[in-house]
């Protein structure tokens, strides 16, 4: 089902923003012979946190626009949405600087496998690959779903992506990342949201559902005219501000 809304409950934005802290990222050393070394995942907590909820932004961080994805890898419309949707977004608009775009969990009760499977992917996000391992959960969530080990697959995922097969183990084994997803499922049921994929556009504009591209770039694209055209009046009126200031340099501020 697809809804549109003009408007987001009041205050539901509050809880969902991802506040990013600037941390070092992690990255890959090649050794001599020109390979890789595996990313290995931190088994600090505030560092760990602070890495995978970094990951889980995409874009400028200056575009006009965020989209807030709140969604669940074993919802079989958040795949739909991922197949259908979500590539061509990312190329004409977060790809581009329009748009930003934060991925926010909810692990819906009536899928068991949630859980494991987004801890998958905040592991991962830990050493910057969030994202990568986003779209393994979705392309192959056939098969995770019907896995007999599921937690034996997700770190053959990981060694996949070059992440160290042992500090990835613990990370799931020990629940390091389950105070964000906590934390993010706190934070959607207290905004009302209740079903997964569910979409807030320019912190305004709610679809629920695994909505046509066509939904998402009418939206978007009112939202970038309207916005630069405040963005434009905002910078016309400072040249007038500072020609007032100069005319009475003596006269306080209204």
């Amino acid at each position: 089902m697809i809804h549109v809304t003009s408007s987001v409950r009041r205050g539901a934005m509050a809880g969902l923003i991802v506040l990013v802290s600037v941390v070092a990222g992690s990255a890959c050393t090649p050794d001599a012979n020109g390979a890789q070394e595996a990313s290995v995942v931190p088994t600090d907590l505030q560092v760990a946190s602070e890495r995978a909820d970094k990951a889980r932004i995409k874009g400028d961080d200056d575009a006009m626009v965020r989209i807030v994805e709140i969604s669940d890898f074993e919802c079989p419309y958040c795949a739909q949405f991922y197949s259908d949707t979500y590539h061509a977004l990312d190329s004409l608009y977060v790809q581009t600087g329009k748009v930003s775009y934060v991925w926010i969990s909810y692990a819906n009760p009536g899928h068991p496998r949630a859980w494991p499977s987004i801890e998958a992917a905040f592991c991962a996000g830990t050493v910057g690959k969030f994202w990568p391992m986003h779209s393994i959960l979705f392309e192959r969530q056939a098969e995770w779903r019907q896995a007999e080990n599921l937690f034996d697959l997700f770190v053959e995922y990981a060694v996949e992506l070059n992440i160290d097969a042992e500090s990835f183990t613990v990370c799931m084994r020990d629940d390091i990342l389950a105070p964000m997803q906590v934390r993010d499922y706190t934070n959607v049921v207290r905004a009302g949201i209740s079903s997964t994929p569910y979409f807030i556009i320019g912190d305004s504009v709610a679809v629920r559902g695994a909505a046509p591209l066509e939904t998402f770039t009418a939206a978007i694209d009112t939202m970038l005219v309207i916005r630069t055209a405040e963005a434009a009046s905002a910078d016309a009126e400072q040249p007038a501000a500072a020609e007032r200031t100069e005319e009475n340099p003596d006269q306080p501020d209204q």
